[in-house]
């Protein structure tokens, strides 16, 4: 009874707030708050969204970098909220502005970063990481848009650091046929007394990784084709490189959700990712046998703490002339951070 009761709550105050509102959800969110957002995607699809919206408040329900992705690219006069303020993120939290300066810095005893080195960022960091990149020249990436983005960074500079997620890196390297001797891995938490090893590499590496993907072994996708004859095994490219190499196909949020969907009726896929999102492709493809590639499905513990009554709050909010867990991004780091998310679609658009 309650679960309706807020339910109703937030769709009559999105029946009152009218255009002047828009309400995201990401993928892996609850079906709850799926069900009553006006668009579902993933962070950059969202984001874009948000910037084309001529919507006056952006809700949105994710997590907080998201948010600020969706700040950076949102117009003037536009208001970014987040139902839980507390949404963080396991990856984009294994990197920060002072220990990506750090970095840089100790990269100076061998090489000349600023004239050698372009970083790339992963969406997944926050707003001052995003910054720094845009600051040096380099520029975002999504999971779809990494191979476009680190053949770009090559094409400017000789070396590559590509901050935070390392298999989504080292995947990505591997389909540009970069070979491991060229690869090193940066530490924060155990830097390296000397750089000489750094001094001959052409990509580096932030050791980051996602709590969620990092979950699912090889072992996983060899038990599942022992015990589903016929699977197909889908997993996205923050997974580890032993078990991106096993699966039959790899690729963003998006492109699972389409290939699942797309394919034949009596297909049986083993998904690795977010088990929301693997279980709502299960919901709405009933012709098709789709389940988790893990044992144990993996959750994503900061994408479930946003719930039907955080939602309601913040719209409630609203109705009272209220606006709640605003999302700001000061200028000084919003315009080199809007330079680097605006590199990667100038990249992704001319390929």
């Amino acid at each position: 009874m309650e679960q309706i009761l807020l339910t109703e709550t937030i769709l009559e105050a999105r029946r009152t707030l009218g255009n002047a509102l828009l309400v995201l959800a990401h993928h892996y969110q609850r079906d709850e708050i799926v069900e009553v957002a006006d668009y579902r995607g993933d962070s950059l699809e969202l984001s874009r969204k948000a910037a084309v919206s001529g919507a006056r408040w952006i809700v949105f329900c994710g997590v907080h970098f998201m948010a600020e992705t969706a700040a950076i690219l949102a117009k003037e006069g536009q208001r970014v909220l987040i139902p839980r303020e507390d949404a963080g993120c396991f990856l984009a939290h294994t990197i920060d502005y002072p220990t990506l300066k750090e970095l840089w810095r100790r990269l100076a005893e061998v090489m000349d970063p600023e004239r050698e080195v372009i970083p790339v960022a992963y969406v997944n960091t926050t707003a001052d990481v995003k910054a720094f990149v845009g600051e040096k020249g380099g520029a975002c990436c999504t999971s779809s848009s990494a191979e476009a983005v680190l053949r770009w960074a090559f094409s400017q500079r000789p070396r590559v650091l590509f901050v935070p997620d390392q298999y989504l890196g080292r995947n990505t390297a591997r389909k540009l046929g970069i070979p491991e001797e060229e690869i090193v891995v940066w530490d924060p938490h155990s830097p390296p007394e000397r750089m000489d090893t750094f001094a001959e590499a052409r990509l580096i590496l932030w050791r980051g990784t996602c709590n969620v993907h990092v979950r699912f072994l090889p072992e996983d996708v060899y038990r599942v084709r022992r015990e589903h004859p016929g699977v197909r095994v889908v997993v996205h490219p923050e997974c580890r490189p032993e078990v991106v190499e096993l699966a039959d196909d790899v690729g963003s949020t998006s492109y699972i959700i389409k290939t699942v969907s797309s394919s034949p009726p009596g297909s049986v896929w083993a998904v690795g990712t977010e088990e929301r999102l693997v279980a709502r492709l299960a919901k709405e493809n009933p012709d098709k046998e789709v389940f988790s590639l893990a044992e144990v499905p993996p959750f994503c513990s900061y994408m479930s703490l946003t719930r039907p009554a955080d939602l309601a709050s913040i719209l409630e909010g609203l109705l009272r002339g209220e606006e709640r867990n605003g999302v700001e991004v000061p200028p000084e780091i919003r315009e080199p951070a809007r330079r680097a998310l605006a590199r990667m679609l100038d990249i992704t658009h001319s390929g």
